[in-house]
This record gives structure tokens, C-alpha cells and sequence, in this order.
């Protein structure tokens, strides 16, 4: 018995669109397979952003690792394949020789793509435990819709939240107009808040930009944060994958 690096996931959009955001962030990636499941986690050139993506073993259909490996890939190659992924198409993933990712899609037929792995190393990051004080869920698509509204007005987003008011106020102010968007659990934008104290912060607006482009992967997003400190955006993906972003505040 060789040794054999195969996956197969039942829905290759959600790999697609979480993909796609994480390839907004970095440039090259290593994913490291063990026997439990998958963990990529880097940081970007600027290290503003740190990403934390995972899927266990019982995340997938067919799930074949006979020992730990780590599998560099250029996120631009990958993210150009994945876009090729359809509704019911399954992706599989399999390491070839000389160190060549084979990309599948299982549907209507079976659609193959090889990429070169890169010579990367994992970068050893240490596990964020971050003082939050606020914890919010939603749907990907109302923290998606409010970034698309407040981009144009400023290069920053600031959260505002007022724990007696239970609700989040996200607020742009740019050279003549200013925006605030106000999310509830009432009006429906927030399926759950939960506040220990008020709390401010502010963002840069094009980080939150390209990560809201995982909003087609996940059926929630929880958002955690504090005044002055990193904010954790994480996506609920399905089969019990997380992909998580950590993005550091801005000093006004």
C-alpha cells in the first residue's frame, strides 16, 4: 500500500467559493492532511489577515490519508479550477507522482485538472485566543450586503455595538457622506447577539471585501469582536468545515 493522499467532498461549489476568498487574501497555500482531516492556516503579506480553514475526516465522502503530508498550492491556479465547479458536481482531490495535485469534479461525467504542488512551508502560527466581548451570527449574505453598501464611502468599516440596545451599528464615514447600517436580531439580520459590553472598532474595508466572498460557501457567519482587538469572521461551511478569518483592527 503506496502512499495514498484521496479525498472526495459531496458539494465542489463550497469549496469553490471558500477558495476564492482565501485566494483574495494569499498567494500560496499548504494544506496539511493528516489522518483526522485538513488545516490550512496562513497569514497575508501584510499580516492583516490570518485564515484558518478545516474540515475533519467525517467532513467527507471518501476520505483516504495513510500518512501526514503537507501540499503546497499556488491559490491562483486552484482558484481558476475551482470556478469550473457546478451544482452536483463532487471535487476530488488526489496526489499524483512527482508531487502533481490532480483536481476532479464528479457529475455529469468526470472532469480532471493537474497542478504542480509548490515547495512550501507551512508557516507555524500560533492559536489565537483573543479576549472577544461581542459574539453575533448571521447569514453570510447580510455581512456580505453590508460591506457591497459602505465600500464605496470609505477605506473603513467601524463596528459600533450597544449591548442595552442589542444591536450592532456598522458605520462609514467618507470626505461628504456617511453611513451606518444597523443590524437587529428584530429586523432579521442577526439570528443570535450576545454583548458582555459596549464595544468599537474599526477595520480596513478591502480585507472585509475579499473575505465576504465566502458568503456562497457557508450557511452562517459568526462574528466576534472587541474594542481595539483582531475581529474573528467564521463561516459555518457545510459538512461541518469552519473556514475562519482573524483581521487585525485599524489605529486610527
Amino acid at each position: 500500500m503506496g502512499d495514498i493522499l484521496r479525498l472526495r467532498f459531496i458539494d465542489a461549489r463550497v469549496w469553490r467559493y471558500a477558495m476564492n476568498a482565501i485566494g483574495k487574501i494569499i498567494d500560496e497555500a499548504a494544506f496539511r492532511f493528516t489522518e483526522d482531516g485538513l488545516r490550512l492556516r496562513a497569514i497575508d503579506a501584510s499580516r492583516i489577515v490570518m485564515v484558518d480553514f478545516t474540515m475533519n475526516r467525517e467532513s467527507f465522502d471518501e476520505y483516504e490519508v495513510n500518512k501526514e503530508e503537507v501540499v503546497g498550492v499556488n491559490m491562483e491556479d486552484l482558484v481558476k479550477i475551482l470556478r469550473r465547479a457546478v451544482k452536483e458536481d463532487q471535487l476530488e482531490l488526489e496526489t499524483l507522482e512527482a508531487g502533481r495535485l490532480a483536481v476532479s469534479f464528479i457529475g455529469k461525467g468526470r472532469r480532471t485538472f493537474i497542478i504542480p504542488s509548490l515547495e512550501t512551508l507551512a508557516e507555524e502560527l500560533p492559536e489565537l485566543n483573543i479576549p472577544f466581548t461581542v459574539h453575533v451570527k448571521m447569514l453570510p449574505s447580510v455581512f456580505r450586503d453590508v460591506v457591497k453598501e459602505l465600500e464605496p464611502i470609505s477605506d473603513a468599516i467601524e463596528f459600533i455595538v450597544k449591548k442595552d440596545e442589542r444591536k450592532i451599528i456598522a458605520k462609514a464615514s467618507g470626505d461628504i457622506v456617511e453611513a451606518e447600517i444597523e443590524l437587529t436580531e428584530e429586523s432579521g439580520a442577526l439570528i443570535e447577539f450576545n454583548a458582555k459590553e459596549d464595544a468599537r472598532a474599526v477595520y480596513t474595508i478591502d480585507y472585509l471585501s475579499d473575505i465576504s466572498a465566502a458568503a456562497q460557501a457557508a450557511n452562517e457567519l459568526v462574528l466576534e469582536l472587541a474594542s481595539a482587538v483582531p475581529c474573528k469572521l467564521e463561516y459555518i461551511l457545510p459538512q461541518e468545515g469552519r473556514l475562519v478569518f482573524y483581521v487585525a483592527p485599524r489605529v486610527e
